[in-house]
């Protein structure tokens, strides 16, 4: 594959280890967002389990809510990435950016409390995530403009990606949590399904030799 003036391609070997460490950011991630679960204490002496679980059941609640949208956020990115055969040092820094916005919303999602009635600091939360897609939007858009970068360049047609989507909602997020932190805090569950309901699909014709690199779905979240 010819490389760019002026960018290096990055592409077999070297590609993989990126991948791969972009999962275990992901994965150190999600351990460091449950750690304040482990750390909520048993029932005491006049106490049950279900009393523990409902006095903390705002912050075990943003804890579940957090890691789907993890998920969700490491599926849309698993799916770009194995869509690319090589990339440049434009995408390598904005996974970079992408991997910096996961290391750091643990500690938003901390401060998040759902039964808080302020969630003061949700819209930190909607923030860090609305930059996480936005990232990844950039990366898809790089693959887009250089198809020669992808697998299959037809499944990159679309101009509105998931993580497009998911980028415009994030940031609508934000600017309800600043007026109405608890309406925002909980309309962020309506997400969920949205990853669902706007489930892209690629072109039929040319996949038939390909592996689970079926969806359009460039992101998430």
């Amino acid at each position: 594959m010819p490389s760019l003036p002026g960018l290096q391609l990055i592409t077999g070997r070297s590609l993989d280890r990126i991948v791969n460490f972009s999962d275990a950011v992901v994965a150190v991630a999600i351990t460091v967002l449950v750690l304040p679960i482990v750390a909520i204490g048993g029932p005491g002496p006049q106490q049950t389990m279900w009393q523990v679980i409902s006095s903390h059941g705002g912050q075990i609640g943003g804890f579940l809510l957090t890691f789907l949208i993890v998920f969700l956020l490491w599926q849309g990115h698993h799916r770009v990435f194995d869509n690319f055969i090589a990339i440049d040092n434009v995408i390598m820094w904005l996974n970079a950016g992408w991997l910096a916005s996961i290391a750091f919303l643990p500690w938003p999602s901390k401060l998040v409390d759902f039964a808080d009635q302020g969630a003061h600091a949700m819209w930190l939360y909607n923030l860090t995530l609305c930059l996480n897609a936005t990232f990844l939007q950039l990366i898809y858009m790089r693959g887009k403009r250089h198809p020669g970068y992808l697998r299959n360049p037809s499944i990159s047609t679309s101009a509105w990606s998931i993580s497009a989507m998911f980028a415009v909602a994030f940031a609508a997020l934000t600017l309800l949590s600043i007026i109405a932190p608890r309406v925002a805090a909980w309309s962020m569950f309506l997400l969920i399904p949205l990853r669902f309901i706007v489930q892209q699909h690629p072109d039929p014709p040319e996949h038939s030799g390909q592996s689970t690199n079926t969806s359009t779905e460039q992101e998430t979240p």
